[in-house]
């Protein structure tokens, strides 16, 4: 009987990973979904609609770390990642980073494969995936803090 040969990209995933990969994947496009449905004004988030109407802007006179990430997005969608990065630097790497993991999760599930750089989803660090997220927000926030207090 010949040996298998191990591949050093990805290894054969369990029905569990398979299913976990597949809720990971539907759980980022709906996150994406409804992004755009609020951008296209087809979703409301909040009693109010209105410019400006952050409650954090209004009572701190700051934008709030989120602030500026649905026009990060609208650029983001249009191919204008460079301009979203402008716009809000934060949100532009994190709607990559869920592309990539939606990407792979997709495949994962499909092909029955763990991917060597995406381990198995059982060995994944809830909270350092917090810390980095937290991380990546607050550097998107600052940067927008100062890009705003700069242009007054």
């Amino acid at each position: 009987m010949a040996e298998q040969k191990k591949s050093k990209w990805f290894a054969e995933s369990s029905l569990e990973d398979r299913l976990i990969f597949l809720g990971i994947f539907i759980g980022i496009a709906s996150a994406f979904l409804i992004f755009y449905l609020y951008k296209e004004g087809d979703l409301r988030l909040g009693p109010l609609a209105t410019q400006n109407s952050c409650t954090f802007y209004r009572n701190f006179g700051i934008p709030c770390p989120t602030c500026y990430w649905t026009r990060a997005f609208d650029s983001f969608v249009k191919f204008g990642t460079t301009e979203a990065l402008v716009v809000q630097p934060g949100a532009t790497v994190c709607y990559i980073i869920l592309i990539l993991v939606g990407f792979f999760s997709l495949l994962s599930s499909i092909l029955g494969v763990n991917f060597v750089f995406l381990p198995s989803v059982r060995l994944w660090r809830i909270d350092y995936i917090a810390i980095f997220a937290t991380i990546i927000v607050l550097a998107g926030w600052i940067i927008t803090i100062i890009k705003i207090k700069y242009q007054n």
